[in-house]
């Protein structure tokens, strides 16, 4: 008890001590003033006391966590299966992937003018990521198709699939500039960069950290949490979420590091607003979203590492649960 006591202390003052030497080094950095700097602080002390009452409310969403699977499970024809182990498919597309990611980096360092070349607008890697993030959301959806008595499965595969398709459809523009199609004057008004899109609506940047938040997440923040936490383990099983496995968060810690590698290579650090060269900060971000897509698509086409069962057994599943696994589920 006194060990846990004093490990909550050095959360809670760990805490306040990095909000505020994020909140000095932001306001030296960007040298805000009025409402920007308050909407920086705002978002830094949010981030720090969400992040501190997780810790310390742990005991008790473990205890909610396993509540809330207990009456899922209820309904599940039988528990999910998960592959432990990753295909050698996967396992090669991983091997590629780090091989390609080090790369491309190796060659911001070496040869900016060649790598911000493949990452100009309209560039090839621009339409790889699109194309990769339609065939992440084209296995999603089939992968959905054979997922038979698994309700909850198909309606997380069908959400994936469609923000997969915005994602990938919001990176080109939804081919505005392949069809060569206007865009309303109504958005050209708001958008930044004049386009058919959302993403650039207001500001460059507006979804860039929701976006990293968001891909961080579900990459490698879930992956562990369904490794090492077993009340997580259990709830997101029973929700039958896609979790990516724990290879996927160790490739986005890696595109990361190339990212961040990248872009000190180039002088744009991204997302930290400085700059000490005459590129424009965006082409390590786009080297990022690249990467990204490519680990979608990786594990998407890994089926998420989900074992279904054989058309036979999905249509007896398709019945509901067995009477006597019903009875033993409420009798614990």
């Amino acid at each position: 008890m006194m060990r846990n006591n004093v490990t909550d202390l050095f959360v809670v003052f760990a805490g306040i001590g990095a909000g505020l030497w994020l909140q000095d080094v932001v306001a030296e950095l960007t040298e805000a003033s009025g409402a920007k700097l308050l909407f920086g602080q705002a978002a830094i002390w949010s981030a720090v006391i969400a992040l501190t009452g997780l810790w310390l409310m742990r005991a008790r969403l473990a205890g909610l966590a396993d509540r809330l699977a207990v009456r899922l499970e209820a309904g599940q024809a039988a528990p999910l299966d998960r592959r432990a182990q990753a295909g050698r498919g996967e396992r090669a597309a991983g091997a590629v992937f780090a091989l390609g990611a080090a790369a491309l980096t190796g060659l911001a360092i070496a040869d900016a003018g060649t790598f911000t070349g493949l990452f100009v607008e309209d560039g090839p890697f621009e339409y790889a990521s699109a194309l990769l993030y339609f065939s992440a959301a084209a296995a999603c959806l089939m992968f959905a198709a054979r997922a038979r008595g698994r309700g909850r499965l198909r309606f997380w595969l069908a959400g994936l699939a469609g923000l997969f398709v915005f994602v990938g459809g919001e990176e080109i523009s939804w081919g505005q500039r392949l069809v060569g199609f206007g865009t309303p004057e109504d958005l050209a008004a708001v958008n930044v960069q004049g386009e058919f899109t959302l993403h650039n609506v207001w500001s460059n940047s507006l979804f860039v950290y929701p976006g990293l938040s968001v891909t961080a997440m579900m990459l490698c923040v879930l992956p562990l949490l369904h490794r090492y936490n077993a009340p997580l383990r259990r709830l997101m099983d029973a929700l039958e979420f896609p979790v990516a496995p724990p290879l996927a968060a160790g490739l986005y810690g890696f595109a990361v590091l190339c990212y961040a590698i990248a872009g000190l290579a180039l002088g744009t650090p991204t997302p930290l607003p400085i700059n000490w060269s005459d590129h424009l900060p965006h082409y390590d971000d786009e080297l990022l979203e690249f990467l990204i897509s490519a680990l979608f698509a990786i594990h998407a086409a890994g089926f998420w590492r989900i074992a279904l069962p054989a058309p036979d057994n999905a249509r007896a599943a398709e019945a509901g649960p067995p009477a006597s696994l019903s009875l033993k589920r409420d009798m614990r």
